[in-house]
């Protein structure tokens, strides 16, 4: 009970503050109202007026923070990727690691998220469930919420995000280049059906053995269905909603029956004995040469973690399932892109390694 009473005292001192700083006089009540322990919503963010560094509780916060802000990412989830050097900056590989929600029970750091005193951290549950990451509310730092749930959650949480580290000019840049691309997807979408183009099937083939997928309407899935193509994987009871981790076992009977008109993977391994392997052969995208290794560089572009790269994704996948019908000049938008979310200037033939799946100076 003790406990409990402290920390009613603690809430309502951090309450009162916040209504000093906002100087609203007459008008404190409304502190009340808005507050987060006090309402049914969890919209409220404070930031604070100068943000130097931020912490990003999820690989997808972070790389959205490398877009947005690169010089004030507090630190990084996991090592940043190798394959990222020539793009993100030599200090940022510097920085310390911390850790964070994601993939199956993982957490951060405290004593290190702590130790880099950060001046806001920014949170979501586009991976993991916010009630996991409740802890950060308890640090005494402001801690702001962006909900990137599906792609075309972006364009707002690039301009949230630039507004609360800063930069709004940056972020209203970013997420107009979102829509952009968003629209041009839909755009592609209804032209290939008021075509008559026959909808593809497209299975998202994971793990060394492939034998790993994501169910239809899962977060890490929807490249497909932004691509023009069908995830041909349903899952019973919703389950693509809750197992945000994915990755569901798949049996290859079960394949067989889907028989897809093609297979996407970021699996190295699998791709380089997919081909090889007699069984495999018995599904005719294999047979139709239809199996395509999404890019990796910076950071996987499909999911893992399922982040703005699906922008770019999207466009590739539909080159790869309907470039018959519609040709989009991937050279053009990936050096488009690395310049607007990485302002990083491309050579021909880096955007040429990057499309072949391997890094800026080759595999």
């Amino acid at each position: 009970m003790r406990a409990e009473a402290l920390m009613t005292i603690w809430m309502f001192r951090m309450l009162i503050a916040r209504c000093l700083r906002l100087r609203i006089g007459v008008f404190v009540a409304l502190c009340f109202v808005s507050h987060p322990a006090l309402s049914a919503g969890d919209d409220f963010c404070q930031p604070p007026a100068t943000v130097s560094k931020v912490y990003a509780a999820n690989p997808v916060l972070a790389y959205l923070v490398m877009a947005v802000a690169p010089d004030k990412l507090a630190g990084w989830n996991f090592p940043p990727p190798p394959q990222a050097k020539g793009i993100f900056s030599e200090a940022s590989f510097q920085l310390p690691v911390i850790g964070g929600w994601f993939g199956q029970g993982r957490t951060p750091n405290m004593e290190v998220l702590l130790a880099n005193q950060p001046d806001l951290i920014v949170m979501s549950g586009a991976t993991v469930h916010l009630s996991r990451q409740q802890t950060l509310k308890d640090l005494g730092v402001p801690v702001c919420q962006l909900q990137l749930d599906v792609l075309s959650d972006y364009p707002l949480g690039f301009r949230r995000l630039g507004q609360w580290l800063g930069v709004p000019e940056r972020g209203e840049a970013l997420a107009q280049a979102a829509e952009r691309v968003l629209t041009l997807q839909a755009q592609r979408r209804d032209l290939l059906a008021a075509s008559g183009v026959p909808v593809k099937t497209v299975y998202y083939a994971e793990s060394p053995n492939g034998l790993a997928t994501e169910c239809r309407g899962s977060i890490h899935s929807e490249v497909i269905p932004l691509a023009g193509g069908l995830n041909p994987h349903i899952c019973p009871s919703d389950s693509a909603q809750q197992s945000r981790f994915g990755k569901v076992a798949i049996n290859f009977e079960q394949l067989l029956k889907y028989d897809p008109d093609a297979i996407v993977t970021q699996e190295r391994r699998f791709y380089d004995k997919v081909y090889l392997d007699p069984k495999w052969a018995n599904l005719k995208a294999v047979r139709n040469q239809q199996v395509f290794f999404m890019p990796q560089t910076p950071f996987r572009w499909m999911d893992r973690p399922p982040s703005f790269m699906r922008l770019l994704a999207s466009q590739w996948l539909m080159n790869r399932l309907y470039g018959d019908q519609m040709r989009i000049d991937m050279a053009v938008q990936v050096k488009s892109f690395y310049q607007q979310f990485f302002q990083v200037t491309l050579t021909d033939v880096q955007v040429s390694n990057i499309l072949g799946g391997g890094t800026l100076n080759g595999r």
